[in-house]
C-alpha cells in the first residue's frame, strides 16, 4: 500500500462519501483546476517557433505563450528518457527514486512505493488517464493503471525499442502488417534468447512496438505514423467523459524520438524535413485539444503545461533536433541536454505572453500542481517547489532555488542564480574521448549561455560557494 494512501483516515472516507452523496461532484471540486501536461520525447530547445526555429512552424503553440507564460530556464531532471519522466512524476531527485538512465522492456523500472502525481490527484476526486509513452516500467504492478491512472493507452517505451518476452495480447489484438499471433510470438521468442540492442536491430526487431490499452498488447507491430492523432482524441473523449469531474491528462507522444513517424496528412510538409512534420502534427494536435477546451467552457478552469523530457538526439543529424544556442544534446548534463522548452497556459489565473527568466524545473509541477489542488504533500520527501506565486506574478517574483544536474542517479553540479558548477565536464560519463576523466567547469550562464567559457580559474569565492552548497545537498540525500 503506497504512502497517500496510508495518510487517509476511516473517518475521512467516511465524510468525503457522505457528502459527495448529497452534493454535485463538480460544485465540490470547483476551485480545483484540470490539469494536461503535454510531454514531447528528444524536443530541443529551440525547436518550436517561439524559441527561435527557424523552420519548424509551430503556430498553435505560439498562441498558447503568447496567452501564457514561456520559461527560457526550464530544467528537467535529467537528460534521458526515463530518468526525467520519473523525477517530472514524483517530484523527486533520481539520487532518491532510483531511475538514472533509460529503462529497457521488462528491466526494471520506478518503485511502486513511489507515490506519483496522479495518485496525489485521486484524492481530491481527480479523474485521471495517460496517453503515450510511459518509460518508467513495463511489468504489471509499475504500468500507468498501477500508478494512479484511470485510463492508459500508448507504448510503455521509447518507440525504437521492441516487444517483451513476456507480454500478455489482449483478446481483441489487432495484427498489422501482415502480422498473425505467431510471427508475434515468434518475435518474443526471438527477444527471449537474443541479447544486446544492436542485436534486436540486426534481427529487424527494433522498432517493432507494442500499443498498450491498460496492462496488454491491442496492436502490434504498432502503427506509429497514426500514434500522435489517437493520443490527442482518447485525451479529448477522455475530457468529455470526466469533465464532471477535476480531470488530469498526460500526454507523452512517442515523437520526435527516432524513429520519426508523421502521419500521411503531414508528411513531407515541413521544411525542417521529417523532423519538422512530426513537430508540426502534435502543433496541429495541441491546437485541437485547446480548441476544444474552449468549445467545452474549460477552458480558464484548466492548467495546460506543454514541455519536453529532455534535450535532442543530435548525433542522427537532420534526424535529430536543435538546441541552439545552448551547448550539446541529450546524454550530457551541459545546457542543451537538460533545458528545454516549456509553456504554461491557465487564462484568468496567470498573466499573458509573459517570459519568465528564472530557473525552474520539472520536478517543482507536483508540488505546485498539489496545492493548487488543495493536496497536502507534508508526509513527502519532494525535492521541487511550489511556484504557484511566481506562475501568478512572474514579473514580480523571484526564484532563488538550486538546481542539482544528475548523471545517472548522481547529483554531479549545480545552477545558483546564474552560475553554474560541473564537478567533472557534462559528458554521459564524464570522461573525454580518451577515456580521461573531464575537468571540473564553472559556468556563467547570463553572459555564456552557450557554455563556451570555462571560468573556474576567475573565480574562485564562486567556486567555493557552488561546492559548498553542492556537498551540503549530497549530504541530505
Amino acid at each position: 500500500m503506497k504512502i497517500v494512501c496510508l495518510k487517509t483516515s476511516l473517518v475521512s472516507l467516511l465524510l468525503l462519501s457522505l457528502f459527495s452523496c448529497r452534493t454535485n461532484h463538480k460544485d465540490i471540486e470547483s476551485k480545483h483546476p484540470n490539469v494536461i501536461i503535454i510531454f514531447t520525447d528528444d524536443q530541443g530547445y529551440q525547436d518550436l517557433g517561439c524559441y527561435g526555429s527557424p523552420q519548424i512552424k509551430t503556430p498553435n503553440i505560439d498562441q498558447m505563450a503568447s496567452e501564457g507564460i514561456r520559461f527560457t530556464d526550464f530544467y528537467v531532471a535529467s537528460s534521458v528518457c526515463s530518468a526525467s519522466r520519473a523525477s517530472l512524476l514524483s517530484g523527486r531527485y533520481p539520487s532518491r527514486h532510483g531511475i538514472g538512465g533509460a529503462i529497457f522492456p521488462e528491466k526494471g523500472g520506478l518503485n511502486p512505493e513511489e507515490v506519483l502525481l496522479p495518485e496525489l490527484l485521486k484524492t481530491a476526486n481527480y479523474k485521471t488517464a495517460c496517453y503515450g509513452k510511459w518509460h518508467v516500467g513495463d511489468t504489471p504492478g509499475m504500468l500507468p493503471m498501477d500508478q494512479g491512472f484511470d485510463e492508459y493507452l500508448g507504448i510503455p517505451y521509447s518507440n525504437d525499442m521492441y516487444i517483451a518476452p513476456n507480454q500478455q495480447f489482449a483478446d481483441n489484438v489487432e495484427f498489422t502488417n501482415g502480422y498473425t499471433l505467431q510471427m508475434a510470438r515468434n518475435d518474443q521468442d526471438t527477444v527471449l534468447v537474443t541479447s544486446g540492442f544492436k542485436n534486436f536491430k540486426r534481427k529487424g526487431l527494433s522498432g517493432k512496438v507494442p500499443l498498450f490499452e491498460g496492462e496488454k498488447i491491442v496492436e502490434y507491430p504498432c502503427e506509429q505514423s497514426t500514434l500522435t492523432e489517437r493520443y490527442f482524441d482518447r485525451a479529448i473523449n477522455f475530457i468529455k467523459k470526466a469533465q464532471d469531474y477535476p480531470f488530469f491528462v498526460y500526454i507523452t507522444p512517442a515523437m520526435p524520438h527516432v524513429p520519426l513517424y508523421p502521419s500521411d496528412k503531414f508528411k513531407g510538409t515541413s521544411e525542417r524535413g521529417l523532423y519538422g512534420d512530426v513537430l508540426e502534427e502534435i502543433d496541429a494536435n495541441v491546437g485541437r485539444l485547446l480548441a476544444y477546451l474552449k468549445e467545452a467552457g474549460l477552458d480558464e478552469n484548466t492548467i495546460v503545461i506543454f514541455s519536453s523530457d529532455n534535450g535532442p538526439w543530435l548525433k542522427f543529424g537532420e534526424l535529430g533536433g536543435s538546441a541552439l544556442p545552448l551547448r550539446d544534446g541529450k546524454g550530457t548534463i551541459y545546457e542543451g541536454g537538460v533545458r528545454v522548452p516549456c509553456i504554461v497556459r491557465w487564462p484568468g489565473k496567470l498573466p499573458k505572453g509573459v517570459v519568465s527568466h528564472q530557473a525552474v524545473s520539472a520536478y517543482d509541477w507536483l508540488p505546485t500542481i498539489t496545492s493548487y489542488a488543495g493536496i497536502k504533500t507534508d508526509h513527502l520527501t519532494l525535492d521541487g517547489h511550489n511556484i504557484a506565486a511566481h506562475l501568478e506574478n512572474p514579473t514580480n517574483t523571484s526564484l532563488n532555488n538550486a538546481y542539482v544536474y544528475h548523471r545517472d542517479t548522481k547529483p554531479a553540479g549545480i545552477r545558483l542564480g546564474h552560475w553554474k558548477y560541473l564537478e567533472q565536464g557534462g559528458t554521459y560519463y564524464g570522461k573525454d574521448k580518451e577515456g580521461k576523466p573531464e575537468e571540473a567547469m564553472l559556468f556563467n550562464l547570463k553572459d555564456d549561455p552557450s557554455e563556451t567559457r570555462n571560468v573556474i580559474e576567475q573565480y574562485p569565492d564562486v567556486l567555493a560557494r557552488m561546492k559548498k552548497e553542492l556537498e551540503q545537498i549530497k549530504s541530505r540525500l
